[in-house]
């Protein structure tokens, strides 16, 4: 399920994080479930123009990992407090 907060999202179910989005002016999208290209941290996956763009880039990335349910539990997410 998606966790959104303003600047902030984050896909986790109740056991794992698969990745999450940071809004810096365009979003920047990492997938937790791959390490980053120097094999160390976690992969970033690009910018994206859209909060929607930059989570579907996540949710393909982290797809082996999850089921569809993890997804979309809730279409609007819910607030990180």
């Amino acid at each position: 399920m998606w966790r959104d907060s303003r600047y902030v999202c984050a896909l986790a179910d109740d056991e794992r994080h698969f990745g999450h989005i940071l809004k810096t002016g365009d979003w920047i999208a990492f997938d937790a479930t791959h390490p980053g290209e120097n094999g160390a941290g976690i992969r970033q996956l690009g910018a994206f123009s859209s909060m929607e763009s930059a989570k579907e880039a996540v949710e393909r990335a982290t797809s082996s990992q999850h089921s569809t349910s993890t997804l979309r539990t809730s279409s609007a997410g819910s607030s990180i407090q």
